[in-house]
């Protein structure tokens, strides 16, 4: 996935990073969007949402995704207990 910035959708980012959502729903996007999320971009979003505060969002956004990759199992190359 291209670097997260003002023309990444919703969509775009809800599908590469799913946690990211909790940001977006502390913003105050319905549930029923984390099932179908707009394509609308994260500036949109920021307006309508965030009073217009792009770089807030993506920090926070940022933040988010960088605790879903240290959550990430590493690949020991060692195949797992039981298989």
């Amino acid at each position: 996935m291209q670097p997260i910035d003002a023309h990444t959708t919703v969509r775009e980012l809800l599908i590469a990073f799913p946690l990211a959502f909790e940001v977006l729903a502390a913003h105050g996007m319905c549930a029923d969007c984390r099932n179908d999320p707009p394509p609308v971009p994260l500036l949109h979003f920021a307006q309508k949402h965030c009073d217009g505060n792009l770089t807030g969002l993506l920090a926070e956004i940022d933040s988010v995704i960088q605790q879903q990759a240290t959550r990430l199992p590493v690949d020991t190359g060692r195949p797992l207990r039981g298989t």
